[in-house]
């Protein structure tokens, strides 16, 4: 039997919100969907639902505060980000605040279900065998990856899990460059087929070092190597 999923959908546009609620429904989704940000947001802290689907531009509420909030009350859900723009202020920002990734308006229906599914199938094979690792970037950055946390120069550190997945991988291959669609399918889970852009590993690359990096214009431990790809020194 399939394995069924539960999305809470928060998109203000109607047609865009119908059709999500149709294409979600035919791949055995279970879906709740609303254009009111606040109700929306109230569903979404309760837990229950493996997926949230969030529109970037909601005129009732910032969509990073409600990233951000259903993030501290449940560390390991699943947020994904609708956008027109990927450049957009609130998506990045949405992202910095614990969107996992996010995808441009319009969008391929089915592209989007694939890449849900490959999202929330590695998101529960890695809750289900949390690691246990202690990371220690040089002398002064202690990391505790089963609790999301971790101490450095500037004190106390908290991670959000996909940042913790990409910062355990980088830690595994530490000292070789890895590439940011390396990280799209080792992470997150997307068959390399689907071509996924690599903006959102950029912008979790880019919240990682300023939680790791005294100075993250001049990083000493992750850093960037040409377009695309990332390396983390010890």
């Amino acid at each position: 039997m399939e394995e069924r999923f539960k999305i809470i959908i928060i998109e203000h546009e109607k047609s865009v919100r119908q059709g999500l609620i149709a294409v979600f429904e035919h791949h055995h989704f279970d879906v709740d969907a609303t254009e009111n940000a606040a109700s929306g947001y109230e569903k979404a802290r309760s837990g229950e639902f493996d997926l949230l689907l969030l529109d970037a531009r909601m005129a009732e509420m910032d969509a990073a505060e409600i990233s951000a909030g259903v993030r501290a009350l449940h560390p390991r859900q699943v947020i994904f980000m609708l956008t027109a723009d990927s450049d957009d202020k609130a998506l990045v920002k949405g992202l910095t605040h614990g969107a996992d990734d996010y995808t441009c308006v319009p969008f391929a229906y089915t592209d989007l279900v694939q890449r849900a599914k490959a999202l929330l199938r590695r998101s529960r094979l890695q809750n289900k065998s949390p690691s246990t690792t202690q990371m220690m970037l040089a002398d002064n950055i202690e990391i505790d990856c089963a609790s999301l946390s971790g101490q450095g120069p500037q004190g106390q550190l908290e991670f959000t899990a996909r940042e913790m997945r990409v910062l355990e991988y980088l830690y595994e291959y530490r000292g070789k460059t890895v590439e940011a669609h390396e990280l799209l399918n080792q992470v997150w889970g997307y068959p390399r087929y689907l071509n996924t852009e690599t903006r959102a590993v950029d912008v979790h690359i880019a919240t990682l070092q300023q939680k790791l990096e005294i100075d993250s214009e001049k990083p000493q431990f992750l850093r960037r190597v040409g377009e695309g790809a990332y390396l983390l020194l010890l």
